[in-house]
């Protein structure tokens, strides 16, 4: 018993009544995985047409056992003296390769049957961590984090999935039987493929991002429960929202303000800012301002033991930058030592002099000559 295609591409009624019978499905949507279609009796006669629409894939079953399937669109001739066909289409050689394997496996009924598997990327699957989860983020180490997102997959082995999951639908199977087996597996898979991008260097604010990579890590996390099983694959996990945990984001902030205020320049501008504060709240004191200002000073005489008054650091180092910015800008021209003639380049365009251009400290802005600055010590490269 086999599948014949005919010429046809279309059908109009006249037609339609000429045929034993004429079984068709409407397109399948994003929530319809599987249609179970058969006639009255049961029993699909032999040149009996069975369309596919695009995105379906129609297998053949007679008392459980597959007698053929197509992933071909188009609309075929049932020949019950024919062998089977198995219709190229995109599962071309996975029918062939999978025949001997699920051709005794399948639905257990004791009629003939179409089963029209949905094989369109299947999207808008909801997910989302009930509570914090343990991420190992390469710079801010252990924090536990909420993610919200959705997924989408497909089912890419139709023979794995009739067989195992939708063999005994009556009508249809939907997407909300089969997430209700399949949500939690999920989770914790997507758990062990955070984990994955982690140790991968993904730090936790990134993962939005990181669609395909989450996606391949799921689908190895999930090779066994779903592709092997199943016959389904994850196409992408998108992660619209993470949300540290109170305990996480406190840490998170001080680890940024202590990696900001490491450098000199921001340390003397929250030391400005916080002297500025300070005055404001000494000339309000309740106590009059003279003992405001008192306590100012004593603080001003702590933070410049500590850090040096902050805005004397400010001037020097606009002043640093001056510097910088005049000797870049005065090495621009070099004075050729032979020929006189003030060029740009590394060799003069009069006579051809290789010309010698000076170096400046990057940090002090000194003029250097050696591969150390005399100044204040710096590499020169």
């Amino acid at each position: 018993m086999g599948l014949i295609k005919s010429a046809f591409t279309s059908i109009n009624s006249t037609l339609h009544d000429q045929w034993e019978e004429y079984i068709t499905c409407d397109s399948l949507d994003n929530d319809t995985l599987v249609v179970k279609k058969t006639t009255e009796n049961g029993i699909i006669s032999n040149k009996s047409r069975i369309q596919v629409a695009p995105g379906q894939v129609a297998l053949i079953f007679d008392s459980g056992k597959i007698l053929d399937a197509t992933a071909e669109e188009g609309i075929y001739t049932f020949d019950s003296s024919s062998s089977p066909s198995l219709f190229a289409g995109q599962f071309g050689g996975m029918f062939k390769e999978m025949w001997e394997r699920f051709k005794y496996n399948g639905a257990p009924s004791k009629e003939q049957a179409v089963f029209y598997v949905n094989t369109k990327e299947i999207i808008d699957n909801k997910f989302g961590s009930s509570t914090p989860m343990a991420y190992p983020d390469p710079e801010y180490k252990n924090i536990y984090i909420r993610y919200f997102g959705v997924y989408s997959f497909k089912i890419s082995d139709p023979f794995a999935f009739i067989s195992n999951i939708a063999g005994n639908v009556k009508d249809k199977y939907t997407k909300e039987q089969l997430l209700e087996q399949a949500n939690a597996e999920f989770v914790s898979a997507l758990d062990v493929s955070l984990q994955a991008c982690a140790s991968e260097g993904v730090i936790f604010s990134s993962l939005p991002s990181k669609q395909l990579l989450i996606a391949k890590h799921m689908n190895e996390a999930l090779d066994d429960s779903w592709r092997q099983l199943r016959g389904m694959e994850i196409v992408s996990v998108a992660i619209e929202k993470i949300t540290p945990d109170d305990e996480s984001r406190e840490r998170i902030q001080k680890f940024d303000n202590a990696s900001m205020y490491s450098r000199s320049e921001y340390a003397a501008g929250r030391m400005v800012d916080a002297t500025a504060t300070a005055m404001e709240n000494a000339a309000s004191n309740e106590n009059g301002a003279g003992t405001g200002f008192m306590g100012l000073g004593m603080m001003n005489m702590a933070g410049a033991s500590m850090v040096g008054n902050p805005l004397d650091y400010v001037k020097q180092n606009e002043a640093k930058k001056e510097v910088k910015e005049e000797k870049v800008t005065s090495n621009n021209g070099v004075i050729c030592p032979k020929c006189g003639s003030q060029e740009t380049g590394n060799f003069c365009s009069k006579c051809g002099t290789k010309l010698e251009k000076k170096k400046f400290c990057s940090k002090c802005g000194s003029e250097v000559t050696g591969n150390f600055c005399s100044n204040c010590g710096t590499k020169v490269e």
